[in-house]
């Protein structure tokens, strides 16, 4: 991969796109900062299936924890007189731990 100035792609535009369908990648630079990249249309496509099957995967995550939480709610059903996870810990930070660990 290769690093261009803005400057530089005016200049070769028509060789920098020559070179993407080519295969290479292309940073372009303003002021020493990276702000965009030429490649090869096949990156471009690779990017959506992966965004969607990414995107498949975080959904089919998050239904996985739902159904987990609705599997522990039916363990163990929610009690009025635990005070809940934040307590404990509140109380395990300001009182340490007592059994020496």
């Amino acid at each position: 991969m290769r690093t261009i100035t803005a400057g530089q792609l005016r200049a070769r535009l028509g060789q920098a796109l020559d070179e993407a369908a080519a295969g290479e990648r292309i940073i372009i630079e303003r002021d020493h900062h990276p702000i965009a990249a030429i490649v090869p249309i096949e990156d471009t496509w690779q990017l959506e299936d992966d965004t969607e099957e990414a995107r498949r995967r975080t959904l089919d995550a998050l239904a996985s924890l739902e159904e987990l939480g609705k599997r522990m709610n039916k363990l163990y059903p929610p009690d009025d007189d635990w005070p809940g996870a934040a307590a404990w810990i509140r109380w395990d930070r300001d009182h340490g731990h007592e059994d020496g660990a």
